[in-house]
């Protein structure tokens, strides 16, 4: 049973299956590509391969529309298929990527996404085919009928930030009234200065001030040291400024875990000082035994020092926190 895998067992297993979901991923492109090239979904009442997938396959719309574009291309770039089976690249990077293709390219452009996230093959695309700036505006999106109230919940204003080139991106989000006010009057208090009210300058602008305020009240940055670290005594479970902001600055606003391989969490959102020897022992803030860890790396370590049972029911007796001995 898997509750009885060994925590190297279950790395490696999962391991094992994800190889295993590539070469089926890929086989499965080779046989759409090929039911594509013969229309067999024609004699079975299907009028497109679209219909095909979603109908008899049982696919979502976007995992048939991905799987169809990549097979399609897979059909003339062979080097799709064998990218996709040792799981170099992933079928939305390859769908992503699969229009700027070319005989001449696909071999070096694949090459550079491989092991790439999706966010970062956009960024290989946005290279590729730069697109002009998106012109600053704001508009009133329409009014929508009255829904369900468990239809409402399902309803999502998905944000997006995507790259047009390599130095540019599109933001996109809704915002409500206020935030339509706000920004309309940031724009007239700044025309002094941004004739056009340039929207991009003044959020950057806002997030600069955001940023530095939020930086001095949860790690003291930018704030004028009162004493030295060397002075921070005391046995206080709150951690003194000069010590939060030394912290902080050395692992440069980012989660400090690094796996067995040498590969750092790349999470730079909650953070937490972090004890390594644990705060409940030792009492002490001493910076060359304390990192910034993400919330889910301070629970990780918490588990190593503490165990885990022991933090589970120390986690059940403040629910909806994370904060445990090591903090």
């Amino acid at each position: 049973m898997i509750e009885r895998l060994s925590d190297e067992a279950l790395l490696d297993a999962t391991r094992a299956l994800l190889k295993r979901a590539c070469d089926v991923e890929a086989d499965l492109l080779l046989h759409l590509g090929e039911i594509d090239e013969r229309k067999l979904y024609l004699p079975r009442a299907y009028p497109s391969m679209f219909a095909f997938c979603v109908e008899e396959l049982g696919f979502s719309e976007d995992a048939a529309y991905n799987r169809i574009f990549v097979a399609r291309a897979a059909r003339r770039l062979p080097a799709l298929i064998e990218a996709l089976r040792s799981g170099k690249v992933h079928l939305g990077g390859l769908r992503l990527l699969s229009p700027l293709l070319t005989v001449e390219n696909h071999l070096d452009v694949l090459a550079r996404a491989a092991g790439k996230s999706k966010r970062q093959i956009e960024d290989i695309v946005a290279r590729l085919a730069p697109k002009p700036p998106v012109a600053a505006a704001i508009r009133k999106l329409p009014e929508q009928a009255a829904l369900p109230i468990a239809a409402a919940a399902r309803v999502e204003h998905r944000p997006m930030v995507r790259p047009l080139s390599e130095e540019t991106y599109k933001v996109q989000f809704t915002a409500s009234r206020a935030l339509r006010d706000k920004l309309k009057r940031a724009q007239d208090l700044l025309r002094h200065q941004l004739g056009d009210g340039d929207l991009a300058e003044i959020v950057e602008r806002g997030l600069d001030l955001l940023i530095e305020k939020v930086e001095k009240e949860r790690f003291a940055v930018g704030r004028k040291p009162r004493k030295a670290v060397e002075d921070c005594a005391g046995n206080s479970r709150n951690v003194p400024d000069p010590i939060r902001r030394l912290v902080y600055e050395r692992d440069g606003g980012r989660c400090a875990f690094v796996d067995e391989e040498g590969r750092r969490c790349p999470a730079t959102g909650w953070l937490e000082l972090d004890h390594l020897d644990g705060w409940a022992r030792t009492h002490e803030h001493s910076p060359d035994r304390m990192r910034l860890l993400c919330a889910a790396h301070n629970q990780h370590a918490a588990d190593q020092l503490y165990s885990r049972p022991f933090m589970d029911r120390a986690r059940s007796t403040c629910p909806g926190t994370s904060r445990g001995p090591t903090s």
